[in-house]
């Protein structure tokens, strides 16, 4: 899923020397909206190098990661994860008459 988010924000960009697979294996925790930061941050400091520039290079993803932080927890995953579970199980029917779980 990351890889195709990263296909999506970087299309048309003018990529050179970026292995989108290895950028979403690092993305690990990183939501839609991180990684579009992530690719925004790599254009900016490219431009900021050289208004001119013609290529975004890895050198500027690799910065743009350390600048971007993820925005998913483990806890927010693990509860994603357990919301996942019981909404895929039997339990799931049950919860529709119950009160959604607040996990603010």
């Amino acid at each position: 899923t990351r890889e195709h988010i990263f296909k999506i924000h970087t299309k048309g960009m003018p990529l050179k020397g970026v292995d989108i697979k290895e950028l979403a294996e690092k993305t690990e925790g990183y939501a839609g909206a991180d990684i579009e930061a992530i690719c925004r941050e790599a254009a900016i400091l490219a431009l900021r190098d050289d208004i001119k520039a013609k290529e975004v290079t890895k050198k500027y993803f690799d910065k743009a990661l350390e600048k971007v932080q993820p925005s998913i927890t483990p806890d927010i995953k693990k509860a994603y994860d357990d919301l996942q579970k019981m909404l895929t199980s039997a339990k799931g029917r049950e919860f529709q008459k119950e009160k959604p779980i607040y996990f603010g």
